[in-house]
């Protein structure tokens, strides 16, 4: 009997009777709170598991296998192991300070991920607090290795052209602030090796050319950070099998007040080279491995406006 059916026989129905049941609806609606306190509980779990089992069983980078990489807008990339292990590039914001307009429509998605990178230290590229990363590499130089991916970051500096009026307090190379140091990551998973230049500017030192040299996919920021010639240059000197454009205009993502440009032109320049190879993905994600690239030379995959919204 339900409390309506109750209550409207409630004259025949002792005070006691109806205190009891109510204790009993009480409890029923306790307990339907605490398993679903329970499911969430379990649902919303996230810790390091993964990579106790990771540790232990160890990996090797250079072994052949499929990579999976996921476009989430601008510079952020989700990279894939075949072991499923997970690193993401710089995930981005808008900046706090006000002295910047509203660059992004929406916040980055609390995307669940094994390690978190940061090329550099600006809002476009530091949120690193808005993925739920196990791990964060902030401006990482040096190496890291955990089972079957390993991460080379080589410091550098940002982008920056020097002006007559320039503060200096926001000089550029070499006596710049923090934000304009820039580290290029190498990562290696699967056989290939996937360097994402970040704003890094567009000659490194020299120090940097043998890690650089002959990578299997670049991720470069095209007519925003580079301009056309610089990145040419670029590819003309590492020669990667191939390239994805990044910090680019993204339909739906970045606002025009953040000056960002489209790398449409730049992709359709590239087309109209003889022998070339340019594929317009028609997904955010992309699965690769080396057989895939074999004989590849400068390969354009380019995202467009796909990209991952979780």
């Amino acid at each position: 009997m339900g409390l309506r059916d109750m209550l409207c026989v409630s004259k025949r129905v002792t005070p006691t009777t109806l205190f009891v049941f109510v204790l009993s609806l009480a409890a029923a609606f306790s307990a339907h709170a605490q398993k679903s306190d329970a499911s969430t509980s379990a649902l919303l779990a996230w810790n390091d598991n993964s990579l106790i089992e990771i540790q232990k069983k160890g990996g090797d980078p250079t072994r052949l296998g499929e990579v999976k990489i996921e476009f989430y807008g601008h510079d952020a990339f989700k990279i894939t192991s075949p072991a499923g292990l997970t690193v993401l590039t710089d995930p981005w914001r808008n900046d706090a300070s006000g002295a910047y307009p509203k660059w992004f429509l929406n916040q980055f998605p609390s995307v669940r991920v094994d390690i978190v990178l940061s090329t550099h230290a600006h809002f476009d590229h530091d949120a690193v607090d808005r993925p739920e990363g196990l791990m964060v590499l902030e401006r990482l130089v040096g190496r890291f290795k955990l089972g079957d991916v390993e991460i080379t970051g080589r410091a550098d500096k940002h982008q920056c052209e020097s002006t007559p009026d320039q503060k200096p307090d926001s000089a550029c190379p070499p006596n710049n602030v923090i934000g304009l140091d820039n580290a290029i990551q190498i990562i290696a998973t699967g056989g290939l090796r996937i360097a994402v230049w970040g704003d890094n500017r567009a000659v490194p030192d020299p120090s940097l050319d043998h890690d650089l040299k002959n990578v299997d996919v670049l991720i470069l920021p095209v007519d925003t950070v580079l301009t056309r010639p610089q990145v040419d240059a670029i590819l003309r000197k590492y020669d990667p099998k191939a390239v994805i454009p990044a910090h680019y205009f993204v339909e739906g993502l970045t606002t025009t007040g953040s000056g960002v440009d489209s790398a449409d032109g730049w992709v359709s320049e590239q087309a109209k080279i003889p022998h070339a190879d340019v594929r317009r993905l028609e997904r955010a994600d992309l699965t690769l491995d080396l057989t895939e690239l074999k004989g590849a030379h400068h390969r354009v995959y380019y995202f467009g406006n796909h990209i991952e919204k979780q």
